[in-house]
C-alpha cells in the first residue's frame, strides 16, 4: 500500500513529520474462523458472536523494536482474544521504498487448531478484508482506514491428469492410425496376389 512515510517511532525523521504522536504503521488481515457457505460473510468490523473472524497483524516496530506479527480472533469490537503467532507458525517480511510499503505475512494452510484458525482450501472463495493504520497520521486503535470484504480463491494444485488425458488419446490415435496402416497393407498384398 501506498505510504508518505516509513513510521518508525523513535526515528527523528518521522517526528518531524508527524502530525501528533507517531505510532508504528500497521495492517491487518481478516479472515473467517470458518469459510461461510453461500455469500453469508462475517460482520466485516472483526466479525460477530456467530461468525468468528482470525486478525493477522503485522507492525513496522519501533527505534528499540523490531517489526513484529500477531494474531487475534474476533468476534466483534469489543471481544478480541490475542493468540500466540509462533504456534501457527505466522511469519511476515517487509519492504519500504518509495513510499509503498510491501508486507508478505505467511501461514500453513492448514492448522492443528481448527476451532479457532481457518483452514484455507484450494478452490473455494473465501472472504478477506484488511485494515491499516498510518503511524505518521497519529492512526492507532479504531483511527484507520478500512475496506470492506473482498474473495480470496486459491488455485488449486496443477494435476497432472490433463497429460494422462492427453498421453492417452495420443496412444489411441496412434493405435487407430497403426491399426487402419496394417489392414492398408493387407489389402494391397491381397490385390496382389
Amino acid at each position: 500500500w501506498d505510504d508518505r512515510t516509513k513510521s518508525i517511532p523513535g526515528n527523528p525523521d518521522i517526528d518531524k513529520i508527524a502530525d501528533k504522536v507517531p505510532f508504528e504503521d500497521m495492517v491487518s488481515v481478516q479472515l473467517p474462523v470458518t469459510i461461510p457457505e453461500g455469500t453469508q460473510k462475517p460482520y466485516f468490523i472483526n466479525g460477530d458472536t456467530s461468525n468468528p473472524v482470525n486478525l493477522l497483524t503485522w507492525r513496522s516496530g519501533t527505534v528499540d523494536a523490531k517489526e513484529s506479527v500477531s494474531i487475534a480472533n474476533g468476534a466483534g469490537s469489543e471481544n478480541i482474544e490475542m493468540r500466540d503467532a509462533a504456534s501457527m507458525g505466522l511469519t511476515a517480511k517487509s519492504a519500504y521504498k518509495d513510499g509503498t510499503w510491501r508486507v508478505v505475512m505467511k501461514r500453513p494452510l492448514t492448522t492443528s487448531d481448527a476451532e479457532n484458525d481457518l483452514q484455507l482450501v484450494e478452490g473455494r472463495f473465501i472472504p478477506i478484508a484488511f485494515v491499516n493504520w498510518d503511524g505518521s497520521n497519529s492512526e492507532t486503535g479504531t483511527r484507520h482506514t478500512r475496506t470492506t470484504w473482498y474473495w480470496l480463491l486459491l488455485k488449486p494444485a496443477d494435476s497432472a491428469r490433463p497429460y494422462i488425458f492427453a498421453l492417452l488419446v495420443a496412444g489411441i490415435i496412434f493405435g487407430g492410425l497403426a491399426w487402419w496402416a496394417r489392414g492398408a497393407a493387407r489389402r494391397e498384398d491381397q490385390e496382389a496376389s
